[in-house]
């Protein structure tokens, strides 16, 4: 049965990392649907240690078949040559816009003529950190001319990055004394496997060494932690939010270790690219991500709509930095008044916190659970798995011509991450109460209740 399921994985997998193109939202659902169906089924089914190998091995195999599948769901491969290809040529991508080097080429732009039509972001100055340019730069130089075997082998990375990352996930779950079948929460996860190695996300990196930062720490080696950290931290920007839940668990001594190792590593990494230009433009960049990109966001929508009854217009210039502050804030509040010290009472801090990012943020694209589906492996929280099976939904927006987002897409996809997210977070009695609001309403439509409660469950008929 395991090897007829595996075969599954597999063909739905190369179906859906070759075939469509990012507007093809039928045949997408068609083929995620299956896949998170599988999913489920695997994980419900297979809890032996043999087996948990058997599909550690398979999850793996899934990641390998997209090696040579050109990312058709998205386009950031481009601007990641672009950024690329500038620094082979000895320039600094955060200096310019493409929009702007473009101009300054003349006539005859080259290579990057063909790059730039293909840019989803041309006027924005790049805000990628360095251990992405570094892998841009090492694609662009290898395979100068060839967008396929350039893309291929920013593939074979992540897909050393992801056998690495789960092969620690083993670890740590064994560590820690929680089912290794945990593990197939992130290793089998379609979404993972899809928006990582199908599309070439850089979370694959930025996960890689978070996941090196958690073992070393729980390892106490403050000072290989400093360094993983950096390097995630190198690699995305977001990482930076979990730093106020790992200050309380060191001692002084402990916390200036990693902290210098942590800083210096961070300052290497950035300095081939220092300058005045570099820090300005970056929070250009960043300031830019929350007053200007909207997509899938939740509370956000709901502050616009209030601004557009009041002002009669988008408010997100202001409401998206206030919101980045609230989230800020919420989160050294939850550091500031968190007791229990424990590792797992970390991790799963640092998944409460994340999702409050997430619920603020203006912008929300799929491979942003990426995070919250690794950190529910260490908690009993499963909010984020279907999260991840609603939000493929938000494909369909591409389908549109012109371009728009489907808000009751949103409304649903919301509506149920929330209510899943208050039955476990807070312990919301949703069902009874679902049960009892059913009953109550087929008892006024003069119909047999579902269920027979207790009278003290049943809403009053007057």
């Amino acid at each position: 049965m395991k090897y007829l399921l595996l075969s599954l994985w597999l063909l739905f997998i190369s179906l859906l990392g070759y075939i469509p193109s990012q507007d093809d939202i039928l045949l997408i659902l068609a083929l995620y649907a299956p896949l998170f169906g599988l999913y489920i089924l695997t994980y419900r089914m297979y809890k032996s240690h043999e087996d948990v190998l058997f599909f550690v091995f398979g999850a793996v195999l899934c990641r390998a078949v997209l090696l040579f599948a050109f990312p058709n769901l998205s386009d950031d491969i481009y601007r990641f040559l672009w950024d690329g290809h500038l620094i082979t040529d000895g320039i600094s991508p955060f200096l310019q816009t493409p929009s702007q080097y473009l101009e300054s080429l003349g006539n005859d732009p080259g290579k990057y003529g063909l790059l730039y039509d293909r840019l989803n972001s041309p006027d924005y100055y790049s805000i990628y950190p360095p251990v992405c340019q570094m892998v841009f730069s090492a694609s662009a130089w290898i395979f100068e001319d060839n967008l396929f075997w350039s893309a291929v082998f920013m593939k074979s990375i992540f897909l050393i990055s992801e056998t690495i990352t789960i092969y620690f996930l083993l670890k740590l779950t064994q560590l820690l004394r929680l089912p290794q079948r945990r593990v197939l929460l992130y290793a089998l996860n379609p979404l993972v496997i899809i928006e990582l190695c199908g599309n070439l996300h850089f979370e694959a990196i930025m996960v890689l060494f978070l996941v090196l930062a958690l073992w070393t720490f729980v390892r106490r080696r403050y000072k290989l932690f400093g360094f993983f950290m950096a390097l995630s931290v190198g690699a995305k920007l977001l990482p930076l939010l979990f730093l106020p839940f790992f200050l309380k668990r060191m001692r002084l001594r402990d916390l200036a270790a990693a902290g210098i190792t942590f800083c210096v590593t961070l300052l290497l990494l950035f300095l081939p690219f220092i300058d005045q230009e570099l820090i300005r433009h970056l929070f250009a960049s960043i300031n830019l991500y929350f007053q200007k990109f909207e997509f899938n966001a939740s509370i956000y929508y709901l502050v616009r709509w209030i601004g557009f009854q009041i002002k009669g217009y988008n408010v997100i210039q202001t409401a998206g930095p206030l919101l980045s502050l609230a989230t800020m804030g919420i989160i050294l509040y939850m550091a500031y008044k968190e007791r229990t010290r424990g590792f797992k009472t970390l991790l799963e801090f640092m998944l409460l916190a994340f999702s409050c990012y997430l619920f603020f943020a203006t912008t929300v694209h799929p491979w942003y659970l990426t995070i919250p589906i690794l950190l529910s492996v260490f908690t009993f929280y499963r909010y984020p798995m279907f999260w991840s099976g609603l939000i493929c939904l938000t494909y369909v927006n591409y389908a549109y011509n012109p371009y728009h987002e489907n808000l009751w897409v949103v409304a649903l996809e919301y509506m149920v991450v929330y209510l899943i997210f208050l039955m476990e977070v807070f312990k919301f009695p949703l069902v009874p109460i679902l049960f009892t609001i059913t009953n109550w309403i087929l008892k006024r439509l003069g119909f047999r209740p579902l269920i027979q409660g207790n009278k003290k469950n049943v809403l009053p008929t007057e």
